[in-house]
């Protein structure tokens, strides 16, 4: 009798022991499952077009692009005839990009320009009815480069249809509409910004690496791309 109780104390211990092993180990692999914050976040590929920093020219402070009635510092305005689009990019000093911007040079809304920083040839403040009634003119005068470079490094082009683009960023953070067209509007905070073949100056990035991203669709189709490197609040 003795034998048999002192069996099943053993059997007992080594039961138990069992369990608390496996129990240990069960908390073990929960423990290596539990993400850091930096994990968590969802990485994010900031988007950008190949023109490249020669095509800005000479990296200046001071760099006034000048039409018949307007004037824009610190910018490059690039077009295509064939593709009727153009680029403009807003550079710091070092021509970093601060703010990239594509249009369908025949479908624009009026809201992207009339808060433009442009100034009239005097170098005074341009009127918001200047700036709707010229703008155009920065096209003319935009120098000419192949089609090649108005594709997006993540893909996008004017004429894609909105479900590309929620199949890449998602649901949108705002839909409005403004003047006829869907505006969808990203701000992907928190992301982790990483590159796609692009050089860092070319994605200087800051409050805390965010890009802000504005698509206006007209008809299911991309009319004008904004990429804005600055930090700001919903459009």
């Amino acid at each position: 009798m003795r034998k048999t109780s002192i069996t099943l104390l053993l059997l007992s211990l080594f039961f138990f022991s069992c369990q608390q092993q496996k129990k240990e180990e069960d908390i073990a692999v929960k423990d290596e499952d539990i993400k850091s914050p930096e994990e968590l976040i969802k990485p994010f590929f900031a988007d950008n077009y190949p023109v490249t920093e020669n095509m800005f020219g000479k990296a200046t402070s001071n760099r006034p692009v000048i039409t018949a009635h307007l004037r824009s510092e610190n910018t490059a305005w690039f077009t295509n005839d064939s593709l009727q689009q153009s680029l403009l990019f807003i550079l710091f000093s070092d021509n970093s990009r601060l703010v990239t911007a594509c249009f369908d040079n025949n479908n624009i809304p009026g809201e992207v320009f009339s808060k433009m920083d442009f100034s009239d040839n005097n170098n005074y403040p341009s009127s918001e009815e200047d700036r709707l009634l010229y703008y155009k003119e920065f096209f003319k005068s935009a120098k000419k480069i192949d089609k090649k470079y108005f594709i997006s490094n993540m893909g996008f082009q004017i004429g894609d249809a909105k479900e590309k683009a929620i199949a890449k960023y998602g649901k949108p953070d705002s839909i409005k509409t403004a003047e006829g067209f869907e505006k969808y509007y990203w701000n992907p905070a928190g992301a982790q910004i990483t590159q796609k073949n692009v050089p860092e100056k070319n994605l200087l990035l800051i409050d805390e690496k965010k890009q802000f991203i504005t698509m206006y669709f007209k008809n299911n189709k991309l009319a004008t791309m904004i990429l804005d490197n600055t930090p700001r609040s919903e459009p």
